[in-house]
């Protein structure tokens, strides 16, 4: 019991903080000395730090002290390994950003990307030197389960174990998360202020994967295999006797693709131009596009009921004109009212910043309570 107590006042404190005992005391319905005795513990342990007096009781009585979480003492590292780059991000553990890092991988070894991720990590590390590191979380595209890659997008991390290799190094608490999941994080701490509890993530680019979040807790089922919608059937919208894979059919890639088959030349950013001249070719490609993501939103609104769907993909950052098509699309598709279907606001950052908030919840040992860092914006 004293150990979920110390939880729920760790949780007070960042939550709510700066905030004294005694209102943590009413807001946990517990009785004051046991949560003088926690915060004490917490104070002595250097989680916590007093930063002033609140204002008096109306009788005058004296003015309590504040405390918040102490965010000069320890630091977190997220990284994500990409095919072609690896990103990296320092923060402290109320998830203010202190710095970050990135190179690009393509055509080095698993050998030498390694090497050079553990020089750039130490670097990093040697600049904060009066703050300790706690803790480094890894963001990998493909299947995580149990802190272990089981189908990994990048050939040689099969069967290489990334949270040992880190740990060894650098002798901290090492997590490992698949970046759809880390990026569904994100939106649950950071942009939803509290108000998604039951959530999914589309990451839309050269796959389609989806995050899903059930009361407020990360939901990755059997082998962390859940979301995986990509390698789901759908039928084809012109030919009913043909099925294909969603991501054959729900995907940035798949859109360029209808693109070249008329126009095999055109870049991205020129279909962009083109959709918006609304030429016939580039606006088909679209419809159909968000017609076939419209059935993935459809399929798994059913099966999870969600406060909101949010779309995370460069296409729909560069394309806005596509999610009222969306919309359009799984209203049609749906006898009830469907829920909100949004488009991210950190295409760019929301897996390293869903990271930063996954491992600042195992350092903190408090891997199932909600944390809100709608403050700390990317």
């Amino acid at each position: 019991m004293r150990s979920t107590n110390k939880k729920l006042v760790m949780q007070q404190v960042i939550n709510e903080g700066p905030i004294s005992r005694s209102q943590i005391s009413r807001n946990l319905d517990l009785n004051k000395v046991t949560v003088s005795d926690i915060y004490n513990y917490l104070l002595k342990a250097g989680f916590i730090r007093e930063v002033g007096h609140g204002g008096s009781s109306e009788n005058g009585g004296r003015r309590p002290v504040l405390g918040e979480l102490n965010t000069n003492r320890y630091f977190v590292i997220s990284l994500h390994l990409t095919a072609n780059k690896v990103m990296l991000l320092a923060s402290r553990l109320n998830a203010q950003q202190l710095g970050g890092d990135e190179f690009i991988t393509t055509d080095m070894s698993l050998t030498a990307v390694l090497d050079e991720t553990t020089r750039r990590l130490q670097t990093v590390i040697a600049q904060q030197k009066h703050i300790q590191l706690a803790g480094i979380s890894v963001a990998v595209n493909g299947t995580v389960a149990q802190n272990r890659i089981v189908t990994p997008a990048i050939p040689g991390l099969a069967n290489f174990d990334v949270a040992k290799y880190f740990t060894d190094q650098f002798h901290v608490p090492v997590v490992v998360e698949n970046s759809t999941n880390l990026a569904t994080v994100y939106e649950r701490d950071f942009y939803g202020q509290g108000l998604f509890h039951n959530l999914i993530v589309l990451q839309v680019g050269e796959h389609i994967r989806a995050g899903v979040v059930t009361n407020d807790q990360l939901y990755t089922g059997h082998n962390g295999h859940a979301g995986e919608v990509g390698q789901g059937y759908l039928v084809d919208r012109h030919n009913h006797d043909h099925l294909g894979a969603a991501d054959d059919y729900a995907t940035q890639t798949a859109f360029m693709k209808a693109i070249y088959r008329q126009m095999p030349t055109l870049t991205l950013d020129e279909a962009v131009a083109a959709y918006k001249h609304k030429d016939a070719a580039v606006l088909a490609a679209g419809d159909d596009f968000a017609y076939y993501l419209a059935r993935v939103i459809t399929n798994l609104t059913t099966s999870f009921a969600p406060d909101a769907v949010i779309l995370n993909g460069l296409l729909f950052t560069k394309l806005p004109q596509l999610l009222p098509v969306i919309r359009t699309h799984v209203a049609a598709m749906m006898n009830t009212e469907p829920g909100p279907i949004l488009v991210t606001q950190a295409v760019r950052s929301a897996t390293l910043l869903g990271a930063t908030s996954l491992i600042i919840h195992q350092v903190l040992g408090l891997e199932t309570l909600a944390l809100n860092f709608a403050s700390i914006k990317s």
